[in-house]
């Protein structure tokens, strides 16, 4: 059998009502060598069913797994020993793709010689069964270097494909039992990728499902943010990276911490968890990044206009800005 040209790891849990969409889009691809790696997490509902269907039917397409109910992370480790193509994508199961995504991909990676390659997304909701756009978003800010992939990302990895080799050199994987496990994987690969490319325009969607109140988060998930980037910070030093790429993963981490943190802290039903879960921010700026203001990239713009901003006579100013914000807008999850 010749080795596929992309390996697509597709995690399962409890999602019936989406995954023929997901699958549908995949077994539609219309690149020819593909392998769609499934691990089902465990679902009680009738994923499995719906699963062995499409396998019965397309037996060559796909490398199936299953395990008792341990995790997203979990169960994409698992695929990423399986998997045999010469790129590996990845898709949540309540997503699907357009049918050209993977193939335009892989001619961008093969066009290029690139270790990453990266595609923009539409998010949309249903509405009575309807889909509904609701807005596009070019590629995680154009990458051209190494570096680029620090500045602005979207570390989904929904929205990329790596060469399989670089994950085995690596050794990078998902980071199990925590909520960052997308951000550790995309922040300990940047350093391996040596040549990028970057389809701007959207090949993938994102089904968000509406909210009537404002999401919460538990306070102990929140804080989980800390031994993740700990452990990446770790990540460089032992493979060498850290001096090389010290200004950029700065930025990345303090970015991290004071947009995307910040904004699930926001959603953290009890204020006093919320001031705890502050402080400890600060302290871990403090205490790892203690010149970040000072680093190059924190130069011009709003957003790093903020940053440099934030401090303890304003974090609790700003982290009261964000929860209202989060409270007055539509929310999905």
């Amino acid at each position: 059998m010749n080795t596929p040209k992309v390996s697509v790891i597709v995690p399962v849990y409890n999602t019936e009502k989406y995954l023929n969409k997901c699958l549908d889009s995949l077994v539609n691809q219309t690149i020819g060598d593909i392998e769609i790696v499934i691990v089902n997490d465990g679902s009680k509902d009738s994923s499995p069913q719906i699963i062995q269907e499409y396998m019965e039917k397309y037996p060559e397409k796909f490398v199936y797994r299953t395990q008792e109910n341990s995790g997203q992370a979990v169960a994409r480790n698992k695929a990423l020993g399986l998997c045999t193509g010469e790129y590996i994508g990845f898709l949540d199961s309540d997503d699907f793709v357009k049918e050209e995504m993977f193939a335009r991909m892989y001619e961008k990676a093969v066009e290029t010689d690139a270790d990453y390659v990266a595609c923009g997304y539409t998010d949309l909701t249903y509405e009575d069964d309807k889909e509904v756009e609701l807005q596009h978003y070019v590629a995680s800010k154009v990458a051209h270097e190494t570096r680029d992939m620090f500045m602005g990302a979207l570390a989904s990895p929904f929205l990329h494909l790596y060469r399989r080799s670089i994950l085995e050199e690596s050794g990078a994987g998902f980071p199990e039992g925590v909520i960052y496990e997308d951000t550790a994987f995309y922040l300990n690969l940047i350093p391996y990728c040596k040549k990028l490319a970057v389809i701007e325009e959207p090949l993938a969607y994102r089904v968000r499902h509406s909210n009537s109140t404002m999401t919460t988060f538990k306070a102990f998930k929140v804080a989980q943010i800390f031994p993740v980037l700990d452990a990446s910070l770790q990540f460089y030093k032992e493979k060498g990276f850290y001096e090389q790429y010290k200004d950029e993963l700065t930025y990345f981490c303090v970015r991290v911490l004071l947009c995307s943190s910040l904004q699930r802290i926001g959603k953290v039903a009890e204020r006093k968890e919320r001031k705890e879960l502050l402080r400890k921010t600060l302290e871990y700026i403090e205490k790892n990044f203690p010149q970040y203001r000072k680093n190059r990239y924190f130069r011009g713009g709003l957003q790093n206009l903020y940053m440099k901003s934030f401090n303890r006579a304003t974090a609790g100013l700003y982290a009261g800005l964000i929860r209202l914000k989060g409270k007055t807008e539509r929310q999905y999850s």
